[in-house]
């Protein structure tokens, strides 16, 4: 009996600690996964239910933000960008590369990296080019580290959570 509940406890542990976190979120049409070690440290929605923001974090210095937001027209993926670079809230640090274009079946998008002296930053932006019951959608997906967090790994990990990210009308 005693190896059966040790047996377990360590089956529970282990699927515990190796557990992803998965948003997958109807109202903003989109769905992504973090690989093991993320949590998720809040999640807070405007009271007009037309902006969502999740933060995470993993234990070493890395955190995440993903804020969606919901209109009743397309937006520009250029001025959503320019909003968002220019948000004093959002804190956003000068661009390091030109911006990489992205495009999918609903959506266009544009990724950079950022860096001050503390921090490096990887951020993408994504806006919908159909709707969905007449809204369209735009995201943010952030991705911070210390500036002593191997370039490398960081680049790995993002692109890791990224390709799991769809946008779903």
């Amino acid at each position: 009996m005693k190896n059966l509940i040790l047996l377990l406890s360590i089956l529970f542990l282990t699927s515990f600690l190796s557990a992803q976190v998965k948003i997958d979120n109807d109202t903003y049409k989109f769905r992504v996964e973090f690989t093991k070690g993320w949590k998720t440290v809040s999640k807070v929605e405007t009271d007009k239910k037309d902006v969502i923001n999740y933060s995470l974090s993993r234990n070493d210095k890395f955190t995440a933000a993903i804020i969606a937001f919901k209109f009743p027209a397309v937006r520009n993926i250029d001025d959503f960008v320019y909003t968002l670079e220019k948000d004093f809230n959002l804190n956003i640090p000068e661009k390091t590369n030109s911006f990489n274009a992205i495009t999918g079946d609903v959506y266009v998008g544009k990724s950079a990296d950022y860096k001050d002296n503390d921090n490096i930053e990887k951020i993408y932006y994504f806006t919908t080019t159909k709707d969905s019951s007449g809204d369209y959608f735009c995201f943010m997906l952030r991705f911070i580290a210390d500036v002593k967090y191997k370039k490398t790994d960081f680049d790995s990990e993002v692109t890791n959570i990224v390709n799991t990210f769809k946008v779903i009308l």
